[in-house]
Order: C-alpha cells, then sequence, then structure tokens
C-alpha cells in the first residue's frame, strides 16, 4: 500500500511537470536580473525600518566601519568571504534535486543587500552617502552581482533537471555534464568575486578614509 501511495505521488508530480522546463539560458538572466532589481527596491526601504530599528541601522554602521576603516587587506577579506558564502550556498543548491525555488531567491537576497547599504549612506549622510556609494561599492558590487546571477543561472541548469529525473521514469544523461559545467562556473566566477573584491578593496583604501570619516 506505501509503496502504491509513493508511485501515485510520483505519477501526479509528474503530470503536474509534463512538458514543462526551464526558460533559455538568456532569457533566464534577464529575469534574475529583474529579481536583482526588485531586492534593490526593497533594501532601499530599509532606510525607514532602520529608522524604526536601530538595531538594523547599527548593524550597517558596524559593517561600513569593519569594511572601509582596517585598510585594504579587511576590506578585501570582508567582500571576497561574503562573496563566497553566497557561491557555496548556489553550488550547493544547484546539485540539489530540491535547491530551484531556492535559487530564485538568491539574487533576490542580494538585491536587498545591496540597498540596504546604499539606503543606510543616503540617509546619514545625504548626497555625500550617496557618492561614497557610487564611487566604494556600486561597481564592485555590480560585478560581483553579475557573477552571482552568472553561476545561479548555470546552478538552475544543474538544480532543475535533478528534480524531474526524481520524479520521472526517464533518465538525463546529460545531468553529470551540467554539473560538471556549474563547477566550472564556480570556479571562473570565483576568480571574478576576487576581482571585484581587490577592486573594492583599493577603492576603500583611497577613498574611505575621505567619504566614510
Amino acid at each position: 500500500m506505501r509503496g502504491f501511495l509513493k508511485e501515485s505521488t510520483r505519477a501526479k508530480v509528474r503530470f503536474a511537470l509534463g512538458p514543462f522546463s526551464l526558460p533559455k539560458p538568456q532569457a533566464r538572466l534577464v529575469g534574475l536580473g529583474c529579481i536583482l532589481l526588485a531586492g534593490v527596491l526593497l533594501g532601499s526601504m530599509g532606510q525607514a525600518a532602520g529608522a524604526q530599528k536601530p538595531y538594523l541601522a547599527h548593524f550597517i554602521a558596524q559593517y561600513l566601519e569593519q569594511h572601509c576603516s582596517s585598510g585594504f587587506a579587511a576590506a578585501v577579506g570582508a567582500s571576497f568571504s561574503s562573496a563566497m558564502l553566497m557561491q557555496m550556498l548556489v553550488v550547493f543548491l544547484g546539485l540539489s534535486c530540491a535547491g530551484t525555488p531556492f535559487l530564485i531567491c538568491v539574487p533576490l537576497l542580494r538585491g536587498i543587500s545591496i540597498g540596504c547599504i546604499g539606503a543606510f549612506l543616503y540617509g546619514s549622510m545625504g548626497m555625500r552617502g550617496l557618492l561614497a556609494n557610487l564611487i566604494l561599492f556600486w561597481i564592485p558590487e555590480v560585478m560581483q552581482a553579475v557573477f552571482l546571477l552568472i553561476l545561479v543561472n548555470a546552478a538552475l541548469d544543474t538544480s532543475w533537471p535533478l528534480f524531474r529525473a526524481c520524479f520521472s521514469s526517464q533518465e538525463f544523461d546529460g545531468i553529470r555534464a551540467k554539473a560538471d559545467a556549474c563547477l566550472r562556473c564556480f570556479v571562473y566566477t570565483s576568480l571574478g568575486m576576487l576581482a571585484a573584491a581587490l577592486l573594492e578593496g583599493a577603492l576603500s583604501a583611497i577613498f574611505a578614509p575621505v567619504l566614510l570619516p
């Protein structure tokens, strides 16, 4: 009886999936970029939230102080370590059959963090904070966001076939190749993250003492 119910559940999932497939990679990148921008918009609303919840503003202030007032190495370390945590999370989800819905949320979370920092700088320092955000963070953050979207796109290419393989009698011979491509993409995008972190560290070492005294 238990085996019959299990097979019945699998049949229902196969029927629900039907011929559905992910959009093409280019279309997925556009969609992920829109999700990222939506996250930036939501994070920008954190200015009001920070005014109502002082611990949020305190957390962002501590992050900025540790990130920009401790020299080049500290800024690079903070930027690269946070980026690599997100990278490893994306790879873990990409190699999981249940990772697809969570992968879609990753650009949203990244956008929220970008928006929160920008809103805090503008809310606390006005136009000077906006200028500091543009010079110190926007170029490296945009670089890291692009590399993250590329990796999320590759991870979706792996996670979705794994999900379908769990509920389908069809064998997907290309899963191993997709997983290999995802891991290669992880290596390449991690190098890009390191380059962005080095740039952010250089900008922080040069401009942070002037823009964020």
